[in-house]
């Protein structure tokens, strides 16, 4: 199973909201943080040869980032230049990764980018085209905790990028989708937090207590 990539365009990243957001993307229902983390943090677009080495929180402040200031469309095409690299070497996804701007460090949100596979049906009087995969994208804008979900099963095919978005509200300014939630709020959960919740909390508190989360 491979791991994926993270982007951080910020320009301006705060170590302390960095690291708040590299605990909320993180599962803690159905993985062991952080021994099975799959998030990997790409700060340079010079690949290694072999496995990247997960981030250890807490994260110091990044002083070279080559992905600050890239639009969505920029970082996609990187990963299209790149996805053998990607693949093959350090064994990241090339068809779903995710990015951390500047707007999702303010919000708590991030952006959940998946390779568009192309079914060869003809949408919105566009000409038929060739069926498989393209060199579009498309993006999510998700609350960090719902991106793992929605990696996951993108990653397995198990659900659509569809089933993800208000497909009604169309692309937003930001070149991204709206998220809408597929799980609604149950009575059990208005009980009180759930154990992955408290996992997730208790992770986060050490790293405030230690003045390296917001």
């Amino acid at each position: 199973m491979s791991n994926w990539a993270v982007f951080l365009t910020s320009e301006r990243p705060s170590s302390k909201a960095l690291n708040r957001a590299f605990v909320l993307i993180q599962d803690f229902e159905y993985s062991e943080y952080p021994a099975d983390s799959r998030w990997i943090l790409l700060t340079s677009k010079k690949l290694p040869a072999d496995e990247f080495e997960t981030p250890t929180l807490p994260l110091s402040e990044i002083s070279s980032n080559d992905f600050a200031g890239m639009s969505l469309a920029e970082i996609n095409t990187f990963v299209r230049a790149h996805s053998n690299a990607l693949s093959e070497g350090p064994d990241l996804s090339a068809s779903n990764w995710l990015v951390i701007d500047q707007k999702g460090l303010e919000t708590s949100t991030c952006l959940v980018c998946e390779q568009y596979y192309n079914s060869g049906e003809e949408e919105d009087g566009d000409e038929e085209e060739e069926e498989g995969m393209t060199d579009k994208f498309r993006a999510c804008r998700i609350p960090y905790e719902e991106a793992h979900a929605m990696m996951a099963n993108l990653d397995i095919a198990n659900m659509g990028f569809e089933e993800f978005v208000d497909e009604e509200a169309g692309e937003q300014e930001d070149g991204s989708w709206k998220w809408v939630s597929f799980n609604p709020e149950t009575e059990e959960t208005e009980k009180g937090p759930t154990e992955a919740e408290v996992k997730r909390e208790k992770v986060l508190k050490e790293l405030r207590d230690g003045g390296h989360a917001d």
